[in-house]
């Protein structure tokens, strides 16, 4: 990205640049921040809110979970149609070895029939209503995955920005140590005794230069995994993040503490009522099994030939089935549903156990992360402060070139911490906020607008 900001603005910017590279690293950065102000300005960028918006949309695994929504829902409508009469028609072609077909018969004859349900022992409607709590099973999955998508894209774009800020320092870093190569050299050329300080110097330098590598691929990287999200030209810098962390932002009002975090994890959060819609569902299967033991009453109505009064006439049953010995399987059926009903409810505490967890550490981990941004920041000053004293020092011979190198080192590895921390803190709002079941509601369908939450008007919540 440097060099690409460079080459642009070569004919502009390059006696500029070469007079701030005798200078400090500081100024170099504002030249590197024109250049970059200057050469991406006319770049579209993207906002949070729109990258997780069309993600939200268009994203492969939502699409999936909606379309297994739908079917479920379909299912519904299959176990209910039972309740209603089942209505055919039978044709028939109509042929005697003899070749002699009776009058009254005729070669074609079309059969209607009816068959209404009368008594079922329950089974029909428990079938409805497992059907029914698999739907929202479903539909509970989705919003689910509508958090894990939000949480991704988020995360996504949040990478983004930690690795391009900390590609900038790098780039500061190594104007830093290319600063304290050149003076050095200027003393080597001098005093050639000094030329192990210049050796040591440019290995450092060279370090520097590696360390940014590293952040250019990381970079790269960042960028590959957003676009899964979001496909259009990338070249513009994250923008707009302080307004979505803002107290009215996507990512402004968070729980103040972990209790309040834990207490926002109740049974409507979609990774607990799944579990509970599976309950309800295994509750229902208990019912369609034991509605074996009953007999079942239908009445049917059909067109048939009565060879008393060689006519066809209306033909009407009631047909009671009633199950007297099946080898035990309905006592092995209900069994078997039971242990199911079991294992659901045990998989739905695991489920209220593991959500409460992930809130907690998500809390915690959005706690120490602020910490260590507010901690980290302080220091860095101080490290970039010794930096220059320690250099001024160094010109004028009362600092050996070691403890600059050593101190710029350190100052670096402040810097890093502190920067990391800050990006951490923010990823850490929305490992929280999809924890709560709070995230993918923040976004409308319209891109850019924030829809919040009405339990944030309570005062159990700040930026």
């Amino acid at each position: 990205m440097f060099q690409l900001v460079r080459q642009k603005l070569s004919p502009l910017l390059r006696p500029v640049l070469r007079h701030r590279l005798c200078n400090a690293g500081g100024m170099k950065l504002t030249v590197l921040a024109c250049a970059s102000g200057l050469g991406l300005s006319s770049l579209e960028a993207q906002t949070l809110p729109q990258v997780v918006e069309r993600a939200l949309q268009v994203y492969p695994s939502i699409q999936t979970a909606n379309a297994k929504a739908q079917a479920a829902q379909s299912d519904i409508a299959r176990a209910r149609s039972a309740h209603q009469p089942q209505i055919g028609v039978t044709a028939y072609g109509n042929q005697y070895g003899s070749g002699s077909i009776p009058s009254s018969l005729g070669r074609t004859t079309i059969s209607p029939t009816a068959k209404l349900n009368l008594w079922s022992g329950g089974k029909i409607e428990a079938e409805a209503q497992r059907a029914e709590a698999l739907t929202k099973a479903a539909e509970q999955q989705r919003d689910g995955t509508l958090e894990d998508v939000a949480q991704q894209a988020s995360e996504a774009y949040l990478n983004w920005d930690k690795t391009a800020d900390l590609y900038s320092l790098s780039v500061r870093n190594l104007n830093s140590h290319r600063e304290t190569l050149d003076d050095i050299q200027k003393i080597s050329q001098v005093d050639t005794g000094r030329r192990i300080d210049y050796e040591q110097a440019l290995v450092r330098m060279e370090n520097a230069s590696l360390a940014l590598q590293q952040r250019k691929a990381d970079l790269a990287q960042a960028m590959q995994k957003l676009r899964r999200f979001w496909s259009e030209d990338m070249d513009a810098r994250p923008v707009g993040l302080e307004s979505a962390v803002a107290e009215n932002g996507v990512l402004g009002q968070i729980p103040m503490s972990l209790a309040q975090a834990v207490q926002r994890v109740t049974d409507d959060l979609p990774s607990i009522a799944q579990y509970k819609a599976q309950v309800v569902a295994a509750e229902a299967a208990v019912r369609m099994a034991k509605g074996q033991y009953w007999p079942t009453v239908d009445a049917a109505m059909s067109r048939q030939y009565n060879t008393n009064t060689l006519r066809f006439e209306t033909f009407t049953q009631l047909q009671v089935n009633a199950p007297v010995f099946n080898g035990g399987a309905t006592s092995a059926s209900v069994e078997a549903a039971q242990g199911q009903l079991r294992a659901a409810q045990f998989a739905l505490e695991e489920a209220r156990l593991l959500a409460r967890e992930k809130a907690a550490l998500a809390w915690q981990e959005w706690a120490s992360a602020q910490s260590r941004a507010g901690v980290g920041s302080t220091q860095s000053d101080v490290g970039d402060k010794v930096v220059e004293g320690y250099r001024k020092q160094f010109r004028v011979a009362r600092r050996s070139l070691l403890d600059l190198l050593n101190i710029q080192a350190d100052s670096f590895n402040y810097r890093s911490a502190a920067r990391a921390a800050f990006h951490d803190e923010r990823i850490a709002r929305v490992r929280l906020l999809a924890a709560t079941g709070d995230l993918a509601k923040r976004f409308s369908s319209e891109p850019g607008r924030v829809m919040m939450p009405a339990s944030f008007t309570n005062n159990d919540s700040k930026n």
